[in-house]
């Protein structure tokens, strides 16, 4: 795999992307963009140097007015890239939280004052929080 730097202008949208960002996620990116900058490359079909994986990213580091961004170009297909890009979203979507140790995380995380960024609020914690001991 090879990590390229390229003009955020040169890249293009999944045009079918399924996968929506409503307002909630898509500060959530931007604060993770702020706070850690690009952590990870975007998933790109090399031919239309259009994003397979990363369209949220895409959209935030543009309104951040970034003029660069890393990505990975994959000599793909249209129907593998399609498929690339769906299963890149559905993934982690099944994955599930460990919600005791989330809350762990999260309050060890909120002590030191280093919430920001990780998708996460004071008010979600909370709702953890609550949740759990309802539970417990």
């Amino acid at each position: 795999m090879q990590i390229q730097r390229v003009p955020l202008a040169s890249l293009k949208f999944w045009p079918n992307n399924a996968r929506k960002h409503g307002p909630i996620n898509h500060e959530a990116i931007k604060g993770a963009l702020l706070r850690f900058g690009q952590a990870e490359p975007l998933v790109v079909q090399a031919s239309r140097k259009q994003v397979s994986g990363g369209n949220g990213r895409l959209a935030a580091m543009r309104e951040l007015a970034w003029t660069e961004c890393d990505v990975v170009e994959l000599e793909i297909d249209d129907a593998k890239a399609t498929a690339l890009g769906l299963a890149l979203n559905r993934t982690s979507e099944l994955a599930s939280w460990d919600e005791p140790v989330l809350a762990e995380i999260l309050k060890q995380l909120d002590a030191k004052g280093e919430l920001a960024g990780v998708g996460f609020s004071h008010d979600d914690l909370g709702e953890l929080l609550d949740r759990l001991q309802d539970d417990g």
